[in-house]
């Protein structure tokens, strides 16, 4: 049986899967990525869970591995251009992993990944066209256009996080990523907090407690006031951006996910559909779904895998 391993490396986590020609996943490990052991200790660590993945699965070897990564990535060249939640900078990962592996390895952004998964397989199945934004550490995006990944002659269209939203703010607060990520989202939470801002999360914070996309729902599902009017602005920033590009792409539907929109679910879809439907044009644009993911966490690990068979003429 030919099977291919996606690799799904965010900012915080990695997750593996062997996924066999019917896209399902038989064999899967992980861990935390843990950015700051650098670029060689982090690919070592992929093929280490690589390897416990197959040896799951019962396989010894893939026919291909999909590396999805975050950040600015030449899927032709197998480079990481640029992660800046990993600092990679001109990484040739694809290349490496394949050395540490003996296997070919094809790279793409992971939420490239993410959103054609979700295109083939989840939330955006039926449509050809669509945008996916993905919320976590950082805000990443990625288009599927006619069917197929759209990476653009530059081969990094996607990257809504690093829109420019306040150009005048002070570095590290300009762009939609520094203010609508769940990183973002949790260190508002935390200042307003610190500032005497009544919460129910107000004692774990102090105590010590991460400000988790897990922690940020219970309190949203609490309707707690304080997280509610963070959480639904970062929402609604995000939307007037979506709905620029629903006017720009004429998009009938986008889908959103991370690991902010598997837990918070409707508290950030609602605000970010309602303020993309006031910000689109025409009329008739302004039907435009957004939909949260289908595939969930599973997303960028089989749309790495679907990729990686893919451009390497398997049939996952």
């Amino acid at each position: 049986m030919k099977v291919t391993v996606g690799v799904d490396l965010g900012g915080t986590h990695m997750q593996i899967g062997v996924v066999n020609p019917a896209c399902e996943i038989i064999g899967r490990s992980g861990t935390k990525t843990e950015a700051s052991r650098g670029p060689a200790a982090i690919l070592d660590t992929i093929a280490e869970h690589v390897r416990i993945a197959l040896d799951r699965s019962g396989m010894k070897r893939a026919d291909a591995i999909g590396l999805a990564a975050p950040g600015a990535i030449d899927p032709e060249r197998g480079i990481v251009l640029n992660a800046p939640n990993l600092k990679w900078d001109d990484l040739h990962a694809a290349d490496e992993l394949a050395r540490r592996l003996d296997m070919p390895v094809v790279l793409d952004n992971d939420v490239n990944a993410a959103v054609f998964a979700e295109q083939r397989l989840g939330a955006g199945a039926g449509c050809d066209d669509l945008l996916g934004v993905w919320i976590g550490t950082g805000v990443g995006g990625g288009l599927v256009l006619r069917g197929e990944v759209y990476h653009g002659p530059r081969r990094t269209a996607g990257e809504i996080g690093h829109v420019l939203i306040d150009p005048d703010n002070a570095r590290g607060h300009r762009e939609l990523e520094h203010q609508c990520s769940r990183t973002a989202i949790a260190r508002d939470i935390c200042e307003a907090i610190e500032r005497g801002e009544p919460s129910v999360l107000a004692s774990a914070i102090r105590e010590g407690s991460p400000c988790t996309s897990s922690l940020i729902a219970g309190a949203l599902d609490q309707n707690d006031e304080l997280t509610t009017r963070i959480v639904t602005l970062a929402g609604e920033k995000i939307g007037r951006v979506v709905g620029s590009l629903v006017t720009m792409l004429s998009l009938e539907r986008i889908v959103v996910g991370g690991g902010l929109v598997e837990e918070a679910g409707r508290h950030i879809v609602e605000p970010i559909q309602r303020a993309a439907r006031a910000s689109c044009w025409p009329e008739e644009l302004r039907g435009v779904e957004v939909r949260a993911t289908k595939l969930g966490s599973n997303a960028g690990l089989l749309g790495a895998a679907i990729l990686a068979a893919a451009r390497t003429g398997q049939n996952a």
